[in-house]
């Protein structure tokens, strides 16, 4: 088995050795997350255009979109690709910041400039990016909720 970690720096080394010991491998592709308990990370490894690995901060993304089995993570000047699932992302994202608004979105509460209400129990927002995003039905209550409205 192998697992992708998320931990601090100063524990990286002795959980990455714990687990190894134990038979457990170490992969940042790997399908399944371990993070310190009340921790959030401060950045993500995503992929550039060329496909190599980088590290983005967490207060850089806008959106986190999913397109079938390709995730795409937008921040205000770049769009990168993430092995991660959204419910991965979920996981790991801090639910203060993040939040899912649709089965294929994420948003970032800091990230939204404008919310336009709809007739049919949705949402529009405006992104600061430019970009628009629909809030779904399944996940209206949760926004308002969200968002104190």
């Amino acid at each position: 088995m192998k697992i992708k970690l998320s931990v601090s720096d100063e524990n990286y080394e002795s959980v990455k050795q714990s687990l190894e010991e134990h038979g457990i491998g170490i992969d940042d592709d790997a399908k399944y997350i371990l993070s310190e308990n009340d921790r959030f990370p401060g950045h993500l490894t995503v992929r550039d255009e060329d496909g190599s690995k980088k590290l983005i901060s967490v207060d850089d993304i806008v959106t986190i979109e999913s397109y079938g089995h390709n995730v795409e993570i937008h921040t205000a000047d770049n769009v990168f690709k993430t092995s991660d699932r959204l419910y991965q992302l979920t996981a790991v994202l801090d639910p203060e910041v993040f939040l899912r608004v649709s089965n294929s979105v994420i948003i970032a509460k800091k990230q939204v400039r404008e919310i336009i209400p709809t007739f049919s129990m949705k949402f529009i927002l405006k992104m600061k990016n430019g970009s628009r995003v629909d809030v779904t039905r399944s996940y209206y209550s949760r926004f308002k909720a969200f968002f104190g409205i």
